[in-house]
């Protein structure tokens, strides 16, 4: 097994493999959650500012958060399977054990191009339409 697959993808690294799987999915969902509270708080009051900040630049800004964090769990799940590709196992085993962190990158990396997508529809949304259906 090469040096740079056990220091980046297998031994030391196991955080950015589920980083680069999990990514996309958990800003997704800690966006709608963040997103949806928000809006549903404010405009139940009958206003349009939290804590006297104006709920349309608060939730672009949160969106764009969100979204830069799937963006990164992308670029780090595509440089996982890069890396894992490329490596080679010493035995059965290792060869075995890189192909399925491979194949999770992967997958990983195909998920997260598709909560991107998601999220900038999403940011689209928040830049067109009205707060509050105002």
């Amino acid at each position: 097994m090469s040096g740079q697959a056990t220091r980046l993808g297998l031994r030391a690294a196991p955080g950015l493999l589920w980083f680069g799987v999990l990514g996309g999915a958990a800003a997704w969902s800690l966006h709608t959650l963040v997103d949806w509270s928000i809006d549903e708080t404010v405009c139940r009051s009958g206003s349009t500012e939290v804590a006297g900040v104006p709920m349309k630049p608060l939730l672009v800004v949160t969106t764009l958060a969100f979204l830069l964090i799937a963006v990164v769990s992308c670029v780090v799940a595509w440089r996982q399977w890069h890396v894992l590709r490329a490596a080679e196992g010493s035995d059965d085993v290792s060869a075995l054990r890189l192909q399925r962190a491979s194949f999770m990158a992967l997958v990983g990396f195909a998920a997260d191009v598709v909560f991107v997508l998601i999220l900038i529809c999403t940011a689209i949304a928040v830049f067109v339409f009205p707060v509050c259906g105002a």
